[in-house]
């Protein structure tokens, strides 16, 4: 199973809203999407920062996370630190 099917497949079984007898259960998906997004943009700004931490360049981590290294320093870096 590659990472990213089972990346899918944690996401799908994400239950925190779903089953809430209060909202449509398309709206209760939302807000667990939703929640995961939020979590998953943290996380991954403070792996970027150990990344730097660690001294991996700009572009190791746009690679890593699928996009330019341009893209990477425009979302997570900070002023000065574009080396």
């Amino acid at each position: 199973m590659s990472a990213e099917s089972s990346a899918f497949n944690h996401v799908m079984e994400f239950r925190w809203r779903q089953g809430d007898p209060d909202i449509p259960e398309a709206e209760a998906r939302l807000h667990d999407l939703g929640a995961l997004q939020l979590a998953i943009a943290e996380v991954v700004e403070i792996a970027v920062g150990d990344a730097r931490a660690d001294e991996l360049t700009w572009t190791q981590i746009g690679d890593a996370l699928g996009v330019s290294a341009q893209a990477a320093v425009a979302r997570y870096g900070k002023r000065g630190d574009y080396r």
